[in-house]
């Protein structure tokens, strides 16, 4: 009776951690699917013939997904890399940019982060005035993964 109740428990856990964001698109070539949606581990996406979806998870895993006639399925991750708050720092990243009202200050000075690396640039994109910083950087990281978009 105890081990039911135990795998019961697991089952419930790993259910409600597959509900969770893994992926942000980063750029997508379908107007259905729109640029900062969050997509869960193993979701179907349903990506129309000749165009494409790219997705980044939480760990900085770069993913073209290419669209056909069946659903296209996210990969897979480890519930161990889900990370609420990097989905939300990639989702900043990810957002149009907003127009400044006020002068930025000056003198503020973004961290000394290595922005050829994810870890960088999310640490870099969590400072206040940074941001701008860190999504060139992003795109920049993006590109080298996956390459440029297919015409």
């Amino acid at each position: 009776m105890r081990s039911l109740i135990l795998g019961l428990a697991l089952a419930a856990g790993f259910a409600g951690g597959a509900a969770a964001a893994d992926f942000v698109v980063v750029s997508s070539t379908d107007p259905a699917i729109a640029r900062g949606r969050e997509v869960a581990s193993g979701e179907s996406l349903q990506i129309a013939q000749g165009r494409s979806v790219v997705l980044v998870d939480t760990a900085g895993q770069v993913t073209r997904l290419a669209g056909g006639a069946s659903p296209v399925r996210a990969p897979r991750t480890q519930l161990a890399s889900v990370n609420e708050s990097r989905v939300q720092v990639l989702k900043l990243l990810v957002a149009p940019a907003r127009v400044r009202r006020a002068a930025p200050s000056m003198g503020k000075v973004c961290p000394d982060a290595d922005l050829t690396r994810f870890d960088g640039i999310v640490s870099v994109a969590q400072v206040d005035g940074c941001l701008t910083t860190a999504r060139a950087a992003f795109d920049a990281y993006v590109l080298k993964a996956v390459g440029p978009e297919a015409p």
